[in-house]
């Protein structure tokens, strides 16, 4: 399954959840600045060399999970398999799902609407700002004609988030209170990537 397959009226679908890989690199980089700060706060080498800094991931052991060890989704592509659903376009979340549908839309030539109220998020995450554009989750977003509703929607860990629409609608996101905004791709900067590798 390309790119390039989306179409009019097809259904935009995602698995999992999304965001907790963007915000375990926050809680990573927030842990080195408290760090940091120690190391600048001492004033003598000594001093550096004592600091017992323990970094404080409790009760966030899954954001931290997401980033350090994500996982490629071939359990959804065997569900697919499994229910006879064969997507007309597939890309993996590397670089948030505003990136990744935008690039759909581009590489098809067509629009789309998704509703905010359905992007799956994490308890953890809850920041649909993090799930649009934080990246690195590898989950999969893929398209399936709307005759294909039924079986998607009764496929586990698989979310119905919109629609394809024709291009010169634009690709939108529908606020919870029926606002439409244009998605625009931000992703991880070059630094953000950096700090994973």
């Amino acid at each position: 399954v390309g790119r390039d397959g989306a179409h009019d009226t097809a259904l935009v679908c995602v698995s999992g959840n999304l965001g907790a890989a963007y915000m375990g690199l926050q809680l990573m980089e927030r842990e080195k600045a408290v760090y940091l700060s120690q190391i600048d706060a001492a004033k003598t080498e000594a001093a550096r060399r004592a600091i017992d800094f323990q970094p404080d991931f409790s009760g966030r052991e899954y954001l931290l999970e997401r980033l350090l060890k994500p996982e490629a989704r071939r359990d959804i592509v065997e569900a697919l398999r499994a229910a006879g659903l064969r997507p007309t376009a597939m890309i993996d979340v590397s670089d948030g799902l505003a990136s990744e549908l935008l690039h759909i839309c581009r590489r098809s030539g067509v629009g789309c609407r998704i509703f905010e109220e359905r992007i799956p998020i994490d308890y953890q995450t809850a920041v649909a700002a993090c799930a649009l554009n934080g990246g690195a989750d590898y989950e999969l977003l893929f398209t399936v004609p709307l005759t294909d509703h039924d079986r998607v929607a009764a496929m586990d860990d698989v979310r119905i988030i919109g629609h394809i629409t024709r291009a010169e609608l634009g690709a939108q996101l529908v606020t919870r209170d029926g606002n439409e905004f244009a998605l625009q791709a931000q992703g991880w900067t070059p630094q953000q990537a950096a700090a994973r590798s």
